[in-house]
């Protein structure tokens, strides 16, 4: 008689492979080491970072530090779970950093310094970006456009809107007092814009494990002619994703603004290749597949530790783009080499292998 304790960790019933149409058994071990892995990764890696930070830059967690920190990883963060969303579809968002540049400028420009005004300008700031998300998503999923390509391009255009509106007047406007000290507000030096950002990933694991949405976003960012044949609206499913990326950047835009004060033109330009190496650091492949936001938080940090690091030590401004790509680089490399071991195991677990080795 087996203990009640031993049955959830023996491998399930045999499941039919897709790929060689042997039997295998279901392990939940395994799937459960699939799930954490990323997670745990990216996390002992960043408390790693972040402990030799400390030791190397005592500086660094002091109120003062903090407080300036704080708020640009919670932007980090925001951008990067949006830019997660769109990766996991194995597309990619160039147009983030505009996007983040045409919301601030649009919130300043239509609050127009008035504290009255503030949710005037959020309304026209979502909309912005709402809209910029759905032409991306109109681009790459139903005219079938190269997500490089069409989202370099409308952000191309973004960005000439956005200049188009600074030189007509909003780069003498300054923002609402009251948004000035709702965005730099601190609990213990922790800026509201990193808890909004703790919380916001906290929320998108929820909604693409537990939710029947998600899980269909997850099956059509792996499988797309399954999931078609499931009856799953995949065009409608991935195209949503840069709009619900969109709405990331604009929530990260207006509170950026409010932290700076005056956004300019160069307003989104940190984040347009840090969000796409926090998601990479994350775990998650450019080629699409399952996004941890967890460990896209571990991500962000790990990022803005070293960029703060570089900063600190007095390096020059370009250094830190160098870190950036060095950064990315070495992620997709290690994500290279993991995939090809896991591909190898596979392989070398099938039939076919086992009777070519047989003969």
């Amino acid at each position: 008689m087996t203990h009640p304790d031993q049955t959830a960790t023996q491998p399930g019933p045999p499941v039919p492979d897709p790929a060689t149409g042997t039997a295998t058994r279901h392990n939940p071990r395994t799937d459960l080491w699939l799930r954490v892995s990323p997670f745990a990764v990216a996390w002992v890696v960043t408390l790693i970072m972040i402990i030799v930070s400390v030791i190397a830059f005592p500086s660094s967690i002091k109120f003062s530090g903090l407080s300036t920190l704080t708020p640009l990883i919670g932007v980090l963060v925001i951008a990067s779970l949006g830019q997660a969303l769109v990766i996991g579809t194995g597309g990619i968002d160039l147009s983030s950093a505009s996007v983040i540049t045409l919301v601030g400028l649009a919130f300043v420009r239509y609050s127009n310094g008035e504290q009255t005004h503030v949710i005037k300008g959020l309304v026209a700031a979502i909309v912005v970006g709402l809209l910029c998300g759905l032409i991306n998503g109109i681009a790459v999923e139903f005219l079938k456009l190269s997500p490089l390509v069409s989202t370099l391009a409308t952000g191309q255009v973004m960005l000439g809107i956005a200049t188009v509106w600074y030189e007509g007047g909003a780069n003498s406007l300054s923002l609402p007092k009251n948004w000035l000290d709702f965005s730099s507000h601190t609990v213990h030096g922790v800026s509201y814009t990193l808890i909004l950002g703790i919380v916001l990933a906290l929320l998108l694991s929820v909604l693409l494990s537990r939710t029947l949405g998600g899980r269909r976003l997850s099956a059509a960012s792996t499988s797309i002619m399954t999931s078609r044949y499931q009856g799953i609206q995949v065009r409608r499913l991935r195209g949503g994703t840069y709009v619900l990326a969109s709405l990331f950047y604009t929530i990260g835009g207006v509170l950026l603004a409010g932290t700076i004060g005056t956004p300019t033109l160069s307003l989104g330009n940190p984040y347009q290749l840090a969000s796409i190496v926090a998601v990479v650091l994350g775990g998650a492949s450019l080629a699409g597949g399952r996004v941890h936001p967890g460990a896209v938080l571990a991500g962000a940090l790990f990022l803005a530790f070293i960029n703060q690091d570089v900063q600190i030590a007095g390096w020059a401004s370009g250094i830190q783009a160098v870190v950036q790509g060095v950064v990315l680089i070495a992620a997709m490399l290690v994500g290279s080499v993991s995939g090809f071991r896991n591909l190898h195991k596979k392989r070398s677990r099938s039939p076919l292998s086992r009777s070519t080795k047989g003969s």
